[in-house]
């Protein structure tokens, strides 16, 4: 694949802001002007960056086969909001980049063809920008959501919690703890105030409630992930609300191996040609068949 690595400049972010693309190319290696690619926006977690996603999965390689653009901005701790002491990313991420892809690099950005998707922070990311710019992104997937992000709850829970120091030695709660809290302060300010525009759940009732078109909804989630409960939790909303989706839940916690595994074996969700050199990833493991209709 080609592969871009460089910046941009954004008008929301008001900065230049870092890029990695993946361009896909026949065997003879040329690029494929002449067929119809599609474009994943895929976005990374709370304390990755933009490169993560090339260092520590083969998305590369499950892209080639697949005839899959793929995108990958960077969004620092901004919880993919249009952030109160930071930029405005939600707003970059949605629209502007989108210009920005086709104006430049020329790849597909028409809806049907436009997807995004994203891992823990990612994840809820994604969904959360599909839920309020529902026209833009045909698809969507989160793989390990952390859809608790921008709840009542979970701001409740992060605004009462006091930094005891960090321990001699290393303690992963802990430094879960203070990322999010540094992260949810920086997007919604350091009160911490609820915003129903940053709340998943809420931004899901109310699309619903406007019976507007919504983009295909895929997730996967580890049965031993600390985000499992809030993943099955929104998949009842969705049934609450007969919004259409895919869950699948296998054996596996919050880490690349899982990540990895969810890219490679559902990356046909985002609507692989039919002369794809790739059969295989076209299979929906039987084991994890939950969701609903």
């Amino acid at each position: 694949m080609g592969f871009f690595r460089g910046d941009i400049y954004s008008y929301h972010l008001s900065k230049m802001t870092p890029l990695h693309i993946y361009l896909p190319h026949d065997d003879n290696h040329r690029f494929l002007v002449d067929k119809p690619s599609r474009t994943l926006i895929l976005l990374h977690g709370l304390g990755g960056n933009h490169t993560y996603w090339s260092r520590f999965t083969a998305v590369e390689r499950y892209a080639q086969k697949n005839n899959l653009t793929v995108i990958m901005p960077e969004a620092d701790m901004s919880m993919y909001a249009d952030m109160s002491c930071g930029h405005d990313y939600a707003s970059y991420l949605s629209i502007e980049l989108k210009e920005i892809l086709g104006k430049m690099f020329h790849v597909s950005t028409e809806r049907e063809r436009y997807f995004i998707a994203g891992l823990s922070m990612g994840g809820y990311g994604a969904l959360k920008l599909a839920m309020k710019f529902p026209d833009q992104f045909g698809k969507c997937a989160s793989f390990s959501g952390a859809l608790m992000i921008g709840s009542r709850e979970h701001l409740k829970e992060l605004s009462e919690w006091k930094d005891p120091g960090r321990p001699k030695v290393y303690d992963e709660d802990y430094e879960l703890m203070k990322e999010l809290r540094q992260g949810c302060v920086g997007a919604f300010g350091e009160d911490l105030k609820y915003r129903d525009s940053e709340d998943l759940f809420a931004l899901t009732r109310k699309a619903g409630d406007r019976k507007i078109c919504l983009p295909e909804i895929l997730m996967t989630c580890g049965t031993n992930d600390f985000v499992f409960d809030v993943n099955r939790e929104y998949c009842r909303l969705l049934d609450e609300l007969k919004m259409s989706y895919e869950f699948h839940e296998w054996k596996g916690t919050h880490e690349w191996g899982f990540w990895d595994e969810s890219i490679r074996d559902y990356i046909g969700f985002f609507d692989i040609d039919e002369d794809s050199q790739d059969s295989s990833n076209k299979a929906i493991r039987k084991e994890v068949g939950y969701g609903g209709n």
